[in-house]
């Protein structure tokens, strides 16, 4: 089995972000990551300056919207971030979704097939183009690695074939879980064991009630009874959380989890399952 890896995704305008990536860095998390939406903090700027305050951290998006970028000039921005952070970016990329996002950046907003179809295209382009010797600006990995977010058969075929993880960012139940990894463990065949698996969690909480606000957004008509059974949710007792971490990873092979814009209390009891479970 993959060691564990817990990762949190920053929101917000930036005012006080370096504080927070301090916090994520002191509480043990892994891999540090932002989110790619108008209206909040920019992910290139943001993880450069977060390189300069921490050397531990991964350093990642959760994810990009490829439908905002030429190929060309994302791989551009990537490669000088990796040099800028010391090697230490993933490149998180899904297909976008917000449609009004596409107008307010002045761009079509394509069909779901044409916006698979762009993200395949930047997934190609980064991985041959970022591991060529001769690219210029040069990233110190060659080529960092790629995450894809996704839990439909396009995008799960196409991380299969070309991602280092897989992030499924919407997964109701154990049942739709155990169906999508089997799913990629098919599409995957021999790549199977070479891929990470994420988990993103937009509702965790130890020993409190859970806010399902960020997560009722996917799954607007589920009771909070189906919420809680969510695989994008952590909650429970202590013991309860660091049950489900180990059994997620022993049944389901899933062994990266990442906390969305977890508060002060929120990161001091991730930091304890992160102890817990290591």
């Amino acid at each position: 089995m993959r060691d564990f890896r817990f990762g949190v995704n920053l929101l917000g305008t930036g005012y006080d972000f370096l504080e927070r990536v301090r916090a994520a860095d002191a509480a043990g998390v892994d891999v540090l990551m932002v989110p790619d939406h108008l209206g909040i903090i920019a992910p290139f700027p943001a993880l450069t300056a977060a390189g300069q305050v921490t050397s531990r951290m991964r350093l990642g998006n959760f994810v990009l919207n490829a439908g905002f970028y030429s190929p060309a000039l994302l791989a551009r921005d990537c490669a000088t971030t990796d040099r800028l952070t010391g090697g230490r970016l993933e490149i998180g990329l899904g297909a976008g979704y917000v449609a009004d996002e596409f107008e307010a950046a002045g761009l079509e907003f394509p069909s779901a097939g044409k916006r698979v179809r762009h993200l395949a295209a930047t997934v190609e382009y980064l991985r041959t183009s970022l591991a060529d010797e001769a690219y210029s600006p040069a990233p110190i990995q060659s080529p960092p690695p790629i995450m894809v977010a996704g839990v439909g058969d396009k995008v799960l075929t196409l991380a299969a074939e070309h991602a280092d993880i897989v992030a499924l960012a919407s997964v109701p139940d154990e049942d739709t879980l155990a169906d999508r990894v089997a799913f990629l463990r098919s599409a995957a065949g021999d790549r199977f064991d070479e891929l990470e698996l994420n988990l993103i969690v937009f509702a965790f909480a130890v020993d409190r009630d859970p806010d399902f606000e960020g997560l009722r957004r996917f799954q607007p008509d589920a009771t909070d009874e189906q919420l809680r059974a969510s695989m994008n949710t952590l909650c429970g007792t202590f013991d309860e959380v660091v049950a489900k971490v180990k059994r997620l990873r022993a049944d389901h092979g899933v062994s990266y989890f990442t906390v969305i814009e977890p508060d002060a209390a929120a990161l001091e009891d991730l930091s304890r399952v992160i102890a817990a479970v290591r």
